[in-house]
Parts: C-alpha cells; sequence; structure tokens
C-alpha cells in the first residue's frame, strides 16, 4: 500500500529557492521603507500608492481606484451648502495706474451652467497679494454643470504682466535629480511669492515629458500637451513643438493632449479609448481634477473642482477663456492650488483655493514629492 504522506521537495531545492528569492525580497523591503520615510507632504497611504505605481503594479491601483469612483459618485440635483466662498484674502485693490492693462475689478464673468446661479457665481473677483498696488490674480467660484449642484469649481486667473511662472521638480517626480530648481519655494523667493499649483500625471503617465535645466525625464512627444515656460517666465499651453518666434522654452511639462484647442473642445472628449484621456479613472468619472489654460489675451487660467468629467473641466476653462488648456494631475490627494500671504517680507502664510482640498495651505514651503507650477511677482511694490 502506497504511504499517504505528502511529498516534501528535496531540502536542497527549498534552500537554493530561498537563497535566490532573499535578495528580492530584502530589495523591495528596503526601496518600500525607503518611500515611507519620504514624508514630503504625504501620508503613508499615498506612499503606498505612489511605490506600487512605480513598482509595475499600477494596473492593479488602476482597476482598485477605478471600482471605489465608479460607486462614489457626486449626487445629482442640490445645493451648495453655505453658498460661495469669498477669496482668502480681502486685502482692497487700488484703482489702475494711468495706462494699466491689469483687470481690477469683475469686468466679466463666467457665465453659471446652474438652472438657478447664486449671487455672485461666476463673477471675478480679487484674488491673493496684490503686486504694485494691482491685482495679479483673480478668482471666479461656480458650479461646473447644470446636474451636480453641491460641487463647487474655482477658476483662478493669472494676469502675466504681473506674475511669472517657474517649473519646480518634486524629489520624486520627475526623478532623476538634483536639480537647479529645488523641491520646495527657495527662500529667495518668498518676498515675491503669489502661489504655486499642481502640475500633470506622474511622467511614465503622462505619455509624454519633464524639461527643464537642460535636461529631459520621459520623451518630448510631438502633439502632446504642453505647458511651456519661456526664459522671462510667461507661460504658454500649446501642442507640441510650440511654434512662433518666443525661442525654445526653459522648461516644458507634457501631459497627455488638449482638451482645448482654437477656443473648442477638442474632438473626443467622451472616448478614452487607448487611456487618451488617462489610465487611473479614465474621462467620464466625476472626481478631483485640474487644469490649465491660456485665454485669448495671455492670461493663465486654473480650473479645479472635486467633481469633473474630462469634458466638463474642458467645458469649464472654455467658458473661462481658454483659447488652449490641458489637463493637469487628478484625484484627491494631488489637486491642489494655495494662494500666499505675505506677514512680512520674508514670510508667508498659505491658504487653499478650495477648502476640500486634501493639502494644506503651506504645501510647497516645504519639500514635495511631485512637481509643481511657481507663481512670483514680477514687480516690487509697497503692497507685496
Amino acid at each position: 500500500m502506497r504511504s499517504t504522506k505528502s511529498v516534501r521537495p528535496p531540502r536542497l531545492f527549498v534552500r537554493w529557492f530561498a537563497m535566490l528569492c532573499l535578495p528580492a525580497t530584502l530589495a523591495c523591503s528596503w526601496s518600500f521603507l525607503s518611500a515611507m520615510t519620504n514624508s514630503a507632504n504625504t501620508t503613508a497611504a499615498e506612499q503606498t500608492v505612489e511605490w506600487l505605481r512605480g513598482h509595475h503594479l499600477g494596473n492593479a491601483v488602476s482597476w482598485i481606484e477605478n471600482a471605489y469612483y465608479s460607486h462614489h459618485q457626486p449626487p445629482k440635483g442640490g445645493t451648495l451648502a453655505g453658498g460661495l466662498p469669498y477669496p482668502a484674502s480681502t486685502t482692497p485693490v487700488a484703482p489702475p495706474t494711468a495706462g494699466s492693462t491689469t483687470p481690477t475689478t469683475a469686468v466679466d464673468r463666467i457665465v453659471p451652467l446652474a438652472p438657478q446661479p447664486l449671487p455672485g457665481e461666476g463673477d471675478w473677483k480679487p484674488y491673493g497679494d496684490p503686486v504694485g498696488g494691482s491685482t495679479a490674480m483673480q478668482v471666479a467660484y461656480l458650479r461646473p454643470d447644470d446636474v451636480h449642484g453641491t460641487v463647487l469649481a474655482a477658476v483662478v486667473r493669472i494676469d502675466q504682466s504681473a506674475a511669472a511662472f517657474t517649473l519646480m521638480p518634486g524629489n520624486q517626480e520627475p526623478g532623476h535629480g538634483p536639480w537647479t530648481n529645488g523641491d520646495a519655494v527657495p527662500a529667495a523667493r518668498v518676498p515675491t511669492l503669489l502661489a504655486a499649483f499642481n502640475s500633470g500625471f506622474r511622467i511614465p503617465d503622462s505619455r509624454g515629458a519633464f524639461a527643464e535645466d537642460g535636461r529631459i525625464v520621459g520623451q518630448l512627444r510631438t502633439g502632446a500637451a504642453s505647458l511651456v515656460i519661456s526664459a522671462t517666465g510667461a507661460l504658454d499651453v500649446v501642442s507640441w513643438p510650440p511654434s512662433g518666434a518666443a525661442g525654445a522654452p526653459v522648461a516644458v511639462r507634457q501631459n497627455l493632449d488638449l482638451i482645448v484647442d482654437n477656443g473648442q473642445l477638442v474632438p473626443g472628449l467622451d472616448d478614452n479609448t487607448g487611456n487618451r484621456w488617462g489610465e487611473t479613472v479614465g474621462n467620464k468619472l466625476f472626481v478631483w481634477r485640474s487644469g490649465v489654460g491660456v485665454d485669448a489675451a495671455g492670461r493663465v487660467l486654473y480650473v479645479a473642482s472635486a467633481g469633473l468629467s474630462v469634458r466638463t473641466l474642458a467645458a469649464l476653462l472654455q467658458r473661462a477663456g481658454a483659447v488652449r488648456a490641458m489637463e493637469l494631475d487628478i484625484n484627491h490627494a494631488w489637486v491642489s492650488f494655495n494662494a500666499y500671504h505675505h506677514v512680512d517680507a520674508d514670510h508667508v502664510v498659505g491658504s487653499k483655493l478650495l477648502a476640500g482640498m486634501a493639502k494644506p495651505g503651506d504645501r510647497y514651503l516645504s519639500s514635495d514629492i511631485r512637481d509643481f507650477l511657481m507663481v512670483t511677482a514680477r514687480k516690487h511694490g509697497s503692497s507685496l
């Protein structure tokens, strides 16, 4: 009669298998623990997700996120609890000086889509610290569509005659450091600091590249939506490569494709074949999203909300006047815009554009894992 004892693998095989697996296990453990010790404005859960995405487990993470967001969509109908927020800075804005073209009052507005607009919905109001006696930034708050009445969107409009932009690397994205620009707002730039906001997807997910300091991470893709910054700090949003006589940009951040071009929504916003609008949550789920564009006057437009699809993000940028626009980062953990108020020449206090944004108002004043955009004043004045 044959014995029923279990058959054990040869001890020599077990030893060799353990010897082969041990280095890989130790390497993974060391990598994960190193990620956990990088507490740059992130939680342990966020670091875990970033580590998984960086170790070829992005598909699993995306499946989980899709399943979660599919069952946590904003409710239809309703209205905003507490009404519209007022801009964080209520510093009075002086009248424009003679010959100034800087807008200082709400001379136009974004037409709301909500069936019953709230008082002031869509109106531009001064935002942040003034520059030389006039405002460099304005903000408008409104519902982003006519279905989700409890969702609030914010649009910031930045006058480039008063403000300059710098692309800043994070300590994990784009990686391959060190870089000339560090992973936080430099102390030397605090006296002119106005704001800072999130950049795009992780480089492997962006279908593009990060280029700055004469170096490129990823590959600059023809046709990619590209945020480009010139040597003067001027920002533009283009389909790569840029045209015109402005010269080669000193910094480029690509992310997916344009969502607004020539003032029109681009075709295909409702079709995510080939993950054209991102793999994580696709294009149709209403989640935290952000985007950036430029209007016909060259002003920069930043949009964020907790409940946007790719189409409603594009439509909101278009209604704000964008002639070209692109999506930036998505998900609650990463959408972030802070304005900074100067308590004195060398110290600022940050405030969030939307109260529901996950990151604190002082984000970007210390080391951050993601690249971001820094906004600084072009000129000093007694009011800054």
